[in-house]
């Protein structure tokens, strides 16, 4: 009866064994489902071709980093959008961070999306040349939403994700000026406070910023 325990515990201490080199013998299968969604693989409303598209036509790189400056007295409506060395149109305070924080192009190039219905926010406050209807006042309302739907949305699968908004307002005088604009909007749209929209995918809304800013670009040639 010793014998056979013995025997039986040779056996399964060399199970494992056995296990192991036959695992190692299985071939490999290559997966045709998708990847699972993780922080580094997050399904994104703009493919990585766009984003560098995007990026290209608006002269962003990481070698060409601007360089730090004073912020501006921003107390002065028109100087909210703040230095431009490189005149891409982007502050170079927030362009710099978007480089430094964002390892991906494609949230690089959603917080130069993000920026440009902030841009036009802001301009609110000086002139309303832009915005001169309700239904535009609506949409332009509507697009800041969607945006921070997106970004409370993709913070749920990658953990690491910060909104760039409080990069872009990030003094008490942008935040202020970001209020007095809201409530500009609001005054032009009036009674159509109701159609206010929540998406269902708010992340589309930064496809559709990209097919608008390109569709001005082929506009412009």
């Amino acid at each position: 009866m010793k014998k056979v325990f013995t025997i039986a515990l040779l056996f399964f201490s060399y199970f494992p064994a056995l296990t192991a080199k036959a695992d190692e013998d299985i071939p490999r299968v290559i997966k045709l489902s998708p990847e699972k969604i993780t922080q580094h693989n997050v399904d994104l409303p703009l493919n990585q071709f766009r984003a560098l598209e995007i990026l290209a036509d608006k002269n962003i790189s990481s070698h060409q980093v601007p360089r730090p400056y004073t912020m501006p007295d921003t107390t002065d409506h028109t100087k909210l959008f703040g230095s431009d060395l490189n005149d891409n149109g982007i502050r170079d305070d927030y362009e710099r961070m978007l480089l430094k924080s964002y390892q991906r192009s494609e949230y690089v190039a959603m917080g130069i999306l993000a920026a440009e219905r902030w841009d036009k926010l802001l301009r609110l406050l000086h002139s309303q040349e832009q915005i001169k209807t309700r239904f535009q006042a609506l949409e332009l309302f509507n697009d800041n939403i969607a945006i921070n739907q997106c970004y409370y949305s993709l913070q749920k699968v990658d953990k690491k994700l910060i909104s760039p908004v409080l990069s872009y307002f990030n003094n008490d005088q942008l935040l202020e000026a970001k209020y007095q604009a809201e409530l500009l909007l609001l005054d032009i749209i009036g009674n159509d406070q109701a159609n206010f929209t929540f998406h269902q995918q708010p992340c589309e809304r930064f496809a559709d910023f990209a097919k608008s800013a390109i569709k001005g670009k082929l506009a412009a040639l």
